[in-house]
């Protein structure tokens, strides 16, 4: 039985990495590879309470981030299970690293400011509590795009109210996210593809990221 590829995709929101996501899904299935994709929060218990308490308006930065990391957690079981299946690929948008990055940032917009060292142990600490139960990524695809581009994709996006909505549209919420996440891809570089989302190149962006997955190396070691 070959062994899937886990590749979990992150970003500030706007850098339109579903977009990307599902563009990649769909060249690699034109080269012959099976593509299997999962979002989180999901549709599971979990995931539909951390939606809907999570965003309250006056919801604090911790039990949000446990919420939505209760979510990731508690949703990996069902990841296992699909995995099952044997895919080529197993793309995850948003992981637990989101879950982290997107606290920790609003803690600090909320006053609360976490060394960037201290994001590295909690995530440490995060990864080895859910040893048995997180997947293990084999790469981290990050999407960022230049704020402009970022802002006009928000701006086309219905607008849904509440505290995801705020966030989503906070430069200084999103400033943070994006520091946190280069944080860790200079402590991970090799677990790491950075891609730039510019507006009008998703074509191109596409094309990169499948030639960097189409020479990783777990599709060629089961």
């Amino acid at each position: 039985m070959k062994r899937p590829c886990v590749i979990v995709w992150e970003g500030v929101d706007g850098a339109g990495k579903t977009t990307l996501m599902n563009r990649v899904k769909a060249l690699l299935e034109e080269k012959g590879f099976e593509v299997l994709t999962y979002k989180t929060p999901s549709n599971s218990p979990t995931g539909e309470f951390a939606r809907r308490y999570g965003n309250e308006s006056d919801i604090d930065p911790l039990t949000r981030m446990l919420l939505f990391l209760a979510n990731t957690s508690d949703d990996s079981r069902i990841m296992r299970k699909e995995l099952m299946r044997s895919p080529d690929f197993y793309f995850i948008d948003r992981y637990y690293l989101c879950s982290i990055a997107y606290g920790l940032a609003f803690s600090k917009l909320s006053g609360i400011d976490i060394a960037e060292s201290d994001f590295l142990k909690l995530l440490d600490i995060i990864e080895k509590l859910g040893e048995k139960i997180f997947l293990k990524p084999d790469l981290y695809v990050i999407v960022d795009a230049p704020e402009e581009d970022r802002l006009r994709r928000l701006e086309k996006k219905l607008s849904q109210g509440g505290l995801e909505d705020k966030l989503e549209r906070d430069l200084l919420m999103q400033q943070y996210v994006r520091r946190l996440y280069r944080v860790f891809a200079e402590a991970r570089p090799d677990q790491v593809f950075w891609i730039v989302n510019l507006e009008g190149k998703l074509e191109e962006a596409a094309q990169e990221v499948v030639k960097r997955l189409t020479s990783m190396a777990c599709l060629r070691n089961p």
